[in-house]
């Protein structure tokens, strides 16, 4: 316990004190605050909503001239200008001084043309909206109907109770995106660390003096402990921070839903976080090291942790498209959601994001944990023979071989 509590020290110590960890955190620190105190900076009272950006300028063109003043009066947030014909809307699109233009053709077509159509671009669907209240309130005033009675008929709207038994996946997909994505970071940037660690102290021939004195487990159970530690510090110290910044600007923040959704996660889902961050962490940092511990030279790190990165890459991939189509308890879910090396993401997106039996959650991690012990036992079996290994990294049949003696 005293090997290892040194080598922890060591290498915690020796990350937070390096320069790269320094300029990372202090990266972090200052973009998160700049980002939670934007609205104040600017001076905004509240924060403007998602999607929000500059007026869309549009020409429209009605010969009928019942249209387009009705429309003008019914987009404020468009800047809209009235042409005669075509020829002159498209002309002032080609110039850009409009970004799109709409020519009715009829009381319910027209042409909408743009030079480059926006990912969110709603113009068609309000026009069409317009006109076809437009149209439908000349009909009914056809039949005899009031002023009255045709506005009770256009202003009738279905009203729905929302009644959510489970997850809103709407207010959880920007965490849970969020979340996984840090996961994924982490696993890649320590996990790659503590393999760099490994072979450039055995590179150094430090590795042999270490060895006299410490036993191989205390090594590497010391190094991703006292890594893993540094980079969960910094994570919280983060987190915590932009907590602070969001709650000392919540005023600000009000109309900006998906921010909020982030700040007020369900305290249930912050320990399931915490429980499949480490988890997850760990799995990987111990084959990482493992995986270190065969290379004689940094140079074989790439070679040797590459199918490593592709699992991880799969791990993350699966579960990001599964949260972007909404189909979290797809069949692969349910099945990475037992699988080691896939279940800290499947399993934590689908509880974030949909209903989990409690008994499948707990046999997750249950799985999680069992599979930490034992690849924990061999990474310790790995590190203990590949230290003193040197030369050209070995193939996987032969470190196979090498375990079963």
């Amino acid at each position: 316990m005293k090997q290892f509590s040194k080598v922890f020290k060591f290498e915690f110590l020796n990350i937070i004190r390096s320069k790269a960890f320094i300029f990372l955190t202090l990266l972090l620190f200052i973009g998160t605050t700049v980002v939670l105190f934007y609205p104040r900076f600017k001076g905004d009272s509240k924060a403007p909503s998602i999607g929000e950006s500059e007026p869309t300028r549009l020409a429209i063109v009605d010969s009928s001239d019942k249209f387009g003043e009705f429309i003008k009066e019914n987009m404020p947030d468009y800047e809209i200008t009235l042409c005669k014909t075509a020829d002159e809307a498209n002309a002032l699109l080609k110039e850009e001084s409009v970004d799109g233009s709409v020519v009715i053709t009829s009381p319910l077509t027209y042409t909408y043309s743009v030079n480059d159509m926006g990912l969110y671009d709603e113009t068609a669907n309000v026009i069409s909206e317009l006109l076809q209240f437009k149209y439908r309130e000349t009909r009914l005033s056809e039949f005899g109907l009031t002023d009255s009675q045709i506005a009770e008929i256009q202003s009738a709207v279905a009203v729905p109770e929302y009644k959510i038994v489970g997850q809103d996946q709407s207010q959880s997909f920007l965490y849970t995106y969020i979340l996984l994505f840090m996961l994924y970071m982490s696993v890649i940037a320590y996990g790659q660390m503590i393999a760099q660690s490994v072979a450039t102290e055995k590179s150094s021939r430090a590795m042999e003096l270490l060895i006299t004195s410490a036993k191989p487990d205390s090594l590497i159970f010391g190094k991703v402990l006292g890594t893993g530690f540094a980079g969960l510090s910094q994570i919280l110290v983060i987190l915590l921070w932009a907590l602070v910044c969001y709650r000392i600007n919540a005023p600000f923040w009000e109309n900006n839903f998906f921010i909020a959704s982030i700040f007020d996660m369900p305290l249930s889902l912050i320990g399931y976080t915490a429980v499949f961050f480490v988890l997850g962490f760990l799995i990987y940092a111990f084959l990482y090291g493992a995986l270190g511990s065969l290379a004689s030279k940094m140079e074989d790190i790439g070679t040797l942790t590459t199918p490593l990165t592709f699992v991880m890459i799969i791990a993350f991939m699966v579960p990001i498209m599964s949260i972007s189509t909404g189909k979290v308890d797809s069949a692969i879910m349910k099945v990475l959601s037992f699988i080691p090396f896939c279940s800290p993401m499947a399993m934590f997106a689908r509880i974030a994001m949909s209903t989990v039996s409690p008994v499948h959650i707990a046999i997750s991690i249950a799985i999680l944990i069992l599979s930490n012990i034992g690849i924990g036992y061999i990474a310790v079996l790995i590190y203990r023979m590949g230290i003193l290994m040197y030369g050209k990294p070995p193939k996987f049949t032969q470190v196979l071989k090498q375990l079963k003696k």
